[in-house]
């Protein structure tokens, strides 16, 4: 088994704008990064032996800041990138007339240059896959972005994708989710 420390980047200005940030590489707020800072005492407890991170400023400093003094190399992997959000990307939700983003992440489907929910969910089975190949009896921290954990916690308990099954969840940035995946 394999034990997956899973967090959300932390806060840029964008995500304080309501902006609508996909892939566009954002860095974090000043003030985010004291408070990835202080929250990387909370990590000390876990033996974490790897680390992985989107390949997006944002998630790389947040994995970094975590690790704090650790001697572990953040190792990017464009499966962990952010949902492609197409024409939405960069707007506001204010500009798009959309109270919050739930609304967002289901008018996505109708988005023909946006990322399919099909296209997301296979590239965090297959890290999913490689981490349960690559890491057993170890834990690893995994820094991503929201929608692409929330598939990634959909991903660790369902072989297929069924979009009538699947429900959005919404990750609050700098939260864990610890995820053990059995052997490969």
């Amino acid at each position: 088994m394999v034990r997956l420390i899973i967090v959300r980047h932390a806060k840029t200005e964008w995500n304080k704008a309501g902006r609508i940030q996909g892939r566009s590489d954002i860095p974090l707020a000043s003030e985010s990064i004291i408070a990835t800072k202080a929250a990387s005492f909370e990590y000390a407890k876990y033996d974490i032996s790897a680390c992985y991170s989107s390949p997006l400023a944002r998630a790389v400093k947040t994995a970094k800041l975590l690790l704090g003094n650790r001697n572990i190399q953040v190792k990017t992997d464009a499966r962990l990138i952010e949902r492609d959000f197409g024409f939405y990307d960069g707007k506001t939700y204010e500009e798009l007339k959309m109270a919050d983003h739930d609304k967002l992440f289901y008018d996505l489907s109708e988005d023909p240059s946006a990322e399919t929910e099909q296209a997301v969910f296979d590239r965090m089975k297959s890290f999913l896959l490689d981490m349960a190949k690559l890491h057993c009896g170890h834990s690893v921290l995994v820094v991503s972005h929201g929608v692409a954990i929330s598939f990634l916690l959909y991903a660790a308990t369902h072989s297929e994708f069924n979009a009538q099954d699947y429900k959005m969840s919404y990750i609050k940035n700098l939260t864990a989710t610890e995820v053990v995946l059995e052997d490969a």
